[in-house]
């Protein structure tokens, strides 16, 4: 199975050294330093950044953030669109100026007019970047994004974007290998998974580096709890070890919801600073929703108060004490048992 060894080899391998060593040091503090529910910036900064580049998708998916947002605020799109110069006042600050890790996200970050030209400034501050994308635009940009420097591409498959995916996918891995993802729903693993093993035998005959399975959080437009996926889901455990057997070290497997001694591991409240085009903070890549009230922007707040926002100290402190319940949102995130990287 592809371990976290081959993901740091392949982050390795695309680091810029020579701009890369400020962020390397800053990835080592954190690694070697304990969690406080209050951070300290002089200890350390995040070490990734998630940047929601665009509300705007070509694609209408149900258990999607962004969906939901752009229903609410459907007339607000333009001036959440990303553009190179907005990129470079976010990166000045210093919860994102250290990053090793940038997170490109949407929507769909194809949509975005400056999107090859914010790579190339971000690969050249010694940034390692990722995207996900739905792959609709993908056979057209790949060549660019390659150019500019892009370090790891995500496809997202879903029903609607499977025909273009079928269509492009060989083509485009031949110019830049690029990842997989699908998001698991519990009744896909209970009545589907002959149709699943079909789909991630196409994904590893068409070359990419791996696929990665997402277990399915009742997010969006028209959220599901029914559709999560327990850690004692027979059909689950079943289908896991039927793709082993099938595609051996090829699928990465989330950590799935816990239903025993609940182990309170994420790390995403220190290590991950979200935010949009405007500056509005991101709780966590879990939740979508952001901070409020004040110090909750990150162009009108110090950023020593804005990381320390009473939310997340409060989150903080649950997610450290051993006695206290998990954070209410953090109950339906299979996240909360994942240590990170």
């Amino acid at each position: 199975m592809p371990s976290k060894l081959s993901y740091y080899y392949e982050m390795y391998h695309n680091l810029n050294l020579l701009n890369s060593t400020a962020k390397a040091w800053n990835y080592l503090k954190y690694r070697s330093m304990q969690r406080k529910a209050v951070m300290s910036l002089k200890r350390y900064t995040p070490q990734i950044a998630c940047l929601c580049v665009t509300m705007r998708c070509n694609l209408k998916c149900g258990y999607c953030a962004a969906a939901k947002i752009l229903q609410k605020e459907k007339d607000k799109w333009r001036e959440s669109e990303a553009t190179l110069p907005k990129v470079r006042q976010i990166f000045t600050n210093p919860l994102f100026s250290n990053c090793l890790l940038v997170d490109l996200q949407g929507g769909e970050p194809l949509l975005v007019n400056d999107f090859d030209r914010i790579v190339s400034y971000l690969a050249k501050r010694g940034h390692i970047i990722n995207t996900s994308t739905n792959g609709l635009l993908l056979a057209d940009r790949i060549t660019d994004l390659k150019r500019a420097g892009i370090s790891r591409i995500n496809v997202s498959l879903y029903d609607a974007n499977r025909p273009v995916i079928e269509r492009d996918l060989a083509k485009i891995n031949q110019i830049f290998p690029v990842h997989m993802s699908f998001v698991l729903l519990r009744s896909q693993v209970e009545k589907e998974q002959e149709e699943l093993i079909k789909i991630a035998r196409f994904i590893h005959d068409a070359g990419c580096r791996s696929l990665r399975f997402w277990l399915y959080r009742p997010m969006g437009i028209d959220p599901q709890p029914k559709e999560i996926i327990s850690d004692n889901l027979p059909s689950y455990i079943e289908f896991r070890r039927r793709m082993e057997e099938v595609l051996p070290n090829f699928c990465l497997w989330p950590v799935t919801i816990q239903t025993g001694k609940v182990k309170k591991l994420c790390p995403q409240l220190w290590q991950r600073v979200t935010c949009d085009i405007s500056g509005n903070m991101v709780i966590c890549c879990g939740i979508d929703k952001t901070l409020e009230g004040p110090c909750s922007n990150l162009f009108d707040s110090e950023s020593e108060k804005l990381i320390n926002h009473p939310t997340l100290v409060k989150m903080r402190e649950q997610l450290l004490d051993p006695l206290s319940d998990p954070p209410e949102a953090c109950k339906t995130c299979n996240l909360l048992g994942e240590s990170g990287w």
